[in-house]
């Protein structure tokens, strides 16, 4: 008996160059969650299984959005390979993962991919925004997994199809911690640049070329603001791999920044808008002899190549004293 695959039944056969008497019936996995372990990918449905082994160094599967209809494509073939097997019980994640594989259920048919490309497109999926701030973030990346021209080598010859959808993997990405406190602003000596960070922290908000005009303590009580640029007001996240070990006054003031820590996510503010966002508002007053200067970020929106997150409608940035 000749049997397509699944929802996509008339328009595999109509691509296929042999379906063979297959034994495979009703094969659907629009539907099925895709999970992993270490390298594979893969879905399963009651007897039924698709994995696909793709190296981490491939950076198929990276948290970074692609451009509209620039999907990345890795080419089938050595360490990249894709898999059908029926077997003639319920599958699990074991029959995947663990090697070796159970006995039972035992595979019945196995298909193997020879030929073909894999385009993967990547969206970044973000929160509700914040009640009361409006901010977002990033909550998960969906992979969305074809197979274009894929050549399936079976026991009785070969299936070639097209496209092949094979569905939606999903990534955790790393979680920006944003524990920032606000008097631990500081301003270098230099006076160009200004930084939040914690003792021992991993984490550092920084505003480079500080426009000094924001920290003049002419009109008191009074909101000074300025755009944030690529240049002028410069506003950079960074998230590292282990705690700054320096004083944070000798790694953000020393001129460059050192080779460690290691820098593991770095996000940067995108350039404002007149009046609308990516404002730095400053408000300068008293504190006994010296000025406490108030600074807070507007309408700030973050970006890490085509990552992008919105910071917040009105954000404390932090207190910043000066004599």
């Amino acid at each position: 008996m000749k049997k397509a695959f699944g929802i996509l039944a008339l328009l595999l056969a109509l691509n296929s160059c042999d379906d063979g008497d297959l034994t495979i019936e009703n094969v659907d996995f629009q539907t099925v969650t895709a999970a992993s372990c270490g390298e594979t990918i893969y879905k399963i449905r009651d007897n039924e299984a698709m994995y696909l082994k793709m190296p981490t160094s491939e950076n198929a599967f990276i948290n970074e959005a692609t451009i509209d209809g620039v999907p990345r494509v890795r080419s089938i073939g050595g360490n990249i390979s894709v898999t059908y097997r029926t077997y003639n019980g319920t599958v699990s994640s074991a029959n995947i993962c663990n090697t070796p594989s159970p006995v039972s259920p035992a595979a019945t048919q196995e298909w193997t991919a020879v030929d073909g490309d894999i385009e993967i497109t990547t969206t970044a999926v973000y929160s509700t925004p914040d009640a009361t701030t409006g901010a977002t973030k990033v909550v998960r990346y969906l992979h969305n997994i074809v197979f274009k021209n894929i050549v399936f080598q079976k026991p009785d010859g070969q299936q070639i199809y097209e496209t092949f959808n094979f569905g939606e993997y999903s990534t955790t990405p790393t979680t920006l911690p944003f524990n920032l406190i606000a008097d631990d602003v500081k301003l270098c000596a230099s006076g160009n640049l200004l930084y939040n960070a914690r003792n021992n922290g991993i984490e550092g908000l920084y505003i480079e070329n500080l426009d000094p005009a924001l920290l003049s303590t002419d009109n008191l009580g009074t909101a000074k603001s300025a755009l944030i640029s690529d240049t002028t007001n410069h506003l950079v996240y960074r998230l590292f791999e282990t705690a700054i070990t320096t004083t944070n006054n000798e790694y953000f003031c020393g001129g460059s920044f050192p080779d460690a820590p290691v820098v593991n996510e770095e996000w940067i503010a995108q350039p404002g808008v007149s009046g609308t966002s990516g404002i730095i508002e400053v408000t300068t007053t008293t504190n006994g002899t010296g000025y406490l200067h108030t600074i807070k970020l507007k309408g700030v929106t973050f970006q890490k190549g085509n990552n992008t997150f919105y910071y917040g409608n009105d954000i404390l940035y932090g207190n910043l004293l000066t004599n």
